[in-house]
């Protein structure tokens, strides 16, 4: 009897289990040099979609949507700050959208708008600080090495980052 209650606790206790899901989370690694002076990040944010908005005052930024076929890579530039010096912080971004299923693309100047591209400046620079789109440059994603090559001008401000490159696993 004892022997047939363990037996029936065992079987209960190792037939219950939670349904496991997995998903594939794509790591982007940064292989571009980063500026000494500061610090480079880079994320990939899975089933996000890029919404670009424009307010009243023709500022350009953009909202992320779930749920969407689409994953976004924004990749993020931080000056260093020395000591505790009031407006002196530093920051480029750089995001994009690009198709959960990964195939190879290859874009030069305005289809580089195909991706939603914005660079962001933010800083104390007067009239120079926001998001911009990217109209100048070359992205290419090759699917067979994961890899994406950006390299990119803006006219309306200066920048520091041009170049990235990333590899995806």
């Amino acid at each position: 009897m004892k022997n047939s209650i363990y037996l029936i606790a065992i079987l209960v206790l190792t037939s219950c289990s939670c349904k496991k899901t997995t998903s594939q989370k794509l790591i982007a690694a940064l292989e571009s040099d980063c500026p000494k002076d500061g610090t480079c990040t880079v994320e990939v944010l899975d089933n996000k979609k890029l919404n670009v908005k424009q307010d009243e005052f023709g500022s350009i930024y953009y909202e992320l949507e779930d749920n969407f076929d689409t994953k976004v890579v924004k990749y993020k530039y931080s000056r260093t700050v020395k000591g505790n010096l009031q407006d002196a912080g530093y920051r480029e971004e750089i995001v994009f959208e690009i198709e959960n299923t990964l195939k190879d693309i290859s874009l030069t100047d305005s289809d580089i708008q195909n991706t939603k591209m914005l660079f962001g400046r933010f800083c104390y620079c007067k009239g120079q600080t926001g998001n911009y789109k990217v109209s100048k440059g070359n992205l290419i994603f090759n699917s067979k090495e994961n890899t994406i090559d950006l390299d990119f001008k803006v006219t309306e401000v200066p920048q520091i980052i041009t170049k990235i490159k990333l590899s995806l696993k």
